[in-house]
């Protein structure tokens, strides 16, 4: 058991970090987007703290252990309508972060009252509610379309069905010595948790990839002109080095010298045809490029 708990704080440590690196990169902290993106990592850190808090229970016991281990589990899917709802606040919306809420607060109580076997069955009947209010969530948002948010919602609405299959299998065995067995066990419990939080992981990264993408292309098309550093020089197959400190630097001198600049893909846009000599008098002056560094930019004047 330990082992299988270790690799799930393990999977969901390295979630918590995909989503980081994928978000901060692609959505950055402003907007709705950027609000998913807190909820998102609010999630990932329940998650892996519940394992923390599961191992410190399997080895040193105590029902506030269990209780703030299964309590932690929960408030991980239980995250899910509320980045949702960050995304496109809606009444029903308000359901689904209500109800997972109180379901948190269920897992908590029943945990610390009742005995570690109907806990279990009660953690387990919660996720499948956590998890059908997940799913709503995300069918309900305006990125209902989307193939990543199905997926997401897909993927849900699986786990919410394994919970109360579970539920039910807990409840039948009544305390049974050695519980249920198979993919109803704590370890197959678990490894169908890992499966899931794979999926999700992998959704919303495709999700906000997609997002960050057409927002780009988006500033990019409402721009006079493009200023782009390319990903690597004319005749090399390698990147060019640097890439990212020199896009940044293209950026942040457009905003200086034009308010209304925006960034797009390996640049910036815009809004003055003409400020782009003053752009590349700046990165020359207060970044301090060089003139090969300069000549690498590509400059596009965009058709309206």
């Amino acid at each position: 058991m330990v082992t299988i708990v270790m690799l799930l704080s393990v999977t969901c440590l390295v979630a918590t970090g995909v989503l980081l690196l994928v978000g901060l990169l692609l959505v950055g902290r402003d907007g709705s987007t950027g609000a998913s993106l807190q909820y998102a990592t609010i999630a990932g850190v329940a998650e892996v703290s519940a394992s923390a808090m599961y191992l410190v229970w399997i080895n040193v016991g105590g029902s506030a252990a269990f209780a703030a281990a299964n309590a932690l589990m929960v408030l991980g899917p239980a995250i899910i309508p509320f980045a949702f709802h960050a995304l496109s606040p809606a009444r029903g919306n308000r359901w689904f972060m209500l109800i997972a809420a109180a379901g948190v607060v269920a897992v908590a109580v029943t945990s610390l009252v009742l005995p570690v076997d109907e806990a279990a069955i009660v953690r387990a009947a919660t996720f499948a509610v956590v998890g059908v209010c997940g799913a709503l969530a995300a069918l309900r948002s305006r990125h209902a379309h989307r193939a990543s948010i199905r997926l997401l919602a897909g993927a849900l609405g699986v786990f919410a069905l394994y919970c109360t299959a579970r539920a039910i299998v807990l409840g039948a065995a009544g305390g049974a010595d050695g519980g249920p067995a198979g993919v109803f066990s704590d370890t197959g419990a678990v490894a169908v948790g890992i499966v899931i939080i794979v999926v999700t992981t992998a959704a919303t990264s495709v999700f906000w990839i997609a997002v960050g993408r057409e927002t780009l292309l988006a500033a990019a098309g409402a721009s006079a002109v493009l200023v782009i550093v390319p990903g690597r020089q004319p005749g090399d197959t390698g990147r060019l080095p640097r890439f990212r400190e020199l896009v940044d630097d293209v950026r942040e001198a457009a905003t200086a010298i034009d308010s209304d600049a925006v960034a797009v893909f390996g640049g910036a846009g815009l809004s003055r045809p003409g400020a782009a000599t003053a752009l590349k008098d700046t990165l020359r002056i207060d970044h301090g490029w060089t003139e090969e560094e300069i000549a690498l930019l590509t400059q596009t004047t965009v058709a309206h």
